[in-house]
């Protein structure tokens, strides 16, 4: 790591060389100004460029590239880099000094021909393109808190069968803790449970799609994932009626029983718990259908194996476990905590449940979680009788 006499510092990040702020080393919450860059989003990045490759491996025609918070340009460059089928990489920041510091990198990594620069606000950015012609392949909308404001703009800036990767980092309201707020900006009555995470991810997906759904348009989960305080969904959007009609009978409500962990999928007509018999609560409206795509996940698999990128493939391996299963995962830790007990193997719980005629598997949103169509009172017991052997 090389200390550059403008404060900068060059490091390297999977395949790129980067001049980053060194005021952004060592430090917990990496400051804005005078450019943002969060070394601590490296996992992610490194996620988005093998969800990029694979794509982009798939599609025959011209790929194009959009990255609207470009900032050092970590991501954009990496893409113009790391992903080979790219011909066009467009990195955009309001923030001059940001682009500045973007087109160094692309020159110390020799991809300046294949990258354009501009310093605009994200949806004047995408509004410029919003011409058949001229949209994107992939948009990525990487915002500092919600990316509710840009869901409109870079829908319409989107080529059909286009990828949209969107992140969010306002964990809070994602999880329940500012139901008001999660409403405004994401349609969505929201709860404090524990699968926080992936509800976080279907309500950013349930955005999209109500977007999408406005402009004729469906969406196509094919990955999303959690890391710290990093909400990320991969969908592709595509103008078919199949599509389309898929995405509107995708979104309903978590109904929640907040007394015994109950939860099923239902309209709000379904009033009390099936279980206890208490009030069920309503989380939603938001994407209840898979948010992961099982052939885009076994090749972003052995893309990860190509790189021996092993937390890439134990959370996108898990995330091929979870597909078709039902919303909403239990977290064995909390039902042993309820219980007074050690918490058992969750490999003996998944294989018990399976034995005994359920669907069940891991989820990548919870090491500790499990995914199940067994009720919670089948669940609880086998938590119970495993703990004690």
């Amino acid at each position: 790591m090389a200390v550059l006499e403008d404060n900068q510092v060059e490091i390297k990040e999977g395949g790129t060389k980067l001049y980053v702020p060194k005021s952004s080393l060592g430090v917990k919450v990496p400051p804005r100004v005078p450019v943002f860059f969060n070394i601590f989003a490296e996992l992610n990045r490194n996620i988005s460029m093998g969800v990029y490759r694979v794509f982009a491996d798939e599609k025959e025609n011209k790929v194009t590239f959009a990255d609207c918070f470009a900032a050092t340009g970590v991501r954009g460059i990496r893409a113009a880099v790391e992903v080979p089928k790219l011909e066009k990489v467009h990195l955009n920041d309001v923030n001059p000094v940001a682009i500045d510091l973007a087109k160094r990198n692309a020159s110390l990594n020799n991809v300046s021909e294949k990258c354009e620069f501009s310093s605009k606000d994200v949806c004047f950015f995408l509004a410029e393109q919003v011409s058949l012609r001229n949209r994107f392949s992939i948009i990525d909308l990487d915002p500092y808190g919600s990316p509710a404001a840009y869901l409109d703009c870079a829908l319409r800036s989107l080529k059909n069968d286009g990828l949209l990767s969107v992140t969010a980092t306002d964990t809070a309201v994602l999880c329940g803790v500012y139901p008001k707020v999660a409403y405004r900006k994401y349609y969505c009555h929201t709860l404090r449970t524990e699968y926080c995470h992936e509800m976080g991810v279907r309500m950013i997906l349930g955005a999209i799609a109500h977007n999408a759904q406005r402009l004729e348009l469906g969406i196509l989960p094919i990955f999303s994932h959690v890391n710290r305080h990093y909400f990320r969904v991969y969908t592709a959007i595509s103008s078919s009626s199949e599509c389309i009609e898929k995405t509107f009978t995708s979104i309903n409500f978590i109904k929640h029983c907040t007394i015994c962990n109950y939860r099923d999928i239902g309209d709000m007509d379904e009033i009390k718990c099936k279980n206890c018999g208490t009030p069920l609560k309503n989380i939603g409206p938001l994407w209840v259908g898979n948010i992961h795509e099982k052939k885009f996940l076994i090749n972003l698999i052995e893309d990860f194996k190509r790189s021996s990128f092993k937390m890439g493939l134990k959370i996108s391996t898990m995330a091929l476990e979870e597909v078709d299963m039902p919303p909403a995962y239990y977290n064995v830790d909390n039902i042993s905590s309820k219980l007074n007990v050690a918490t058992p193997s969750i490999s003996l719980i998944i294989a018990g449940l399976r034995d005994s005629g359920y669907i069940a598997s891991r989820t990548a949103f919870n090491f500790k979680g499990i995914k199940t169509d067994a009720p919670i009172s089948i669940i609880t017991e086998f938590v119970r009788q495993l703990s004690s052997t």
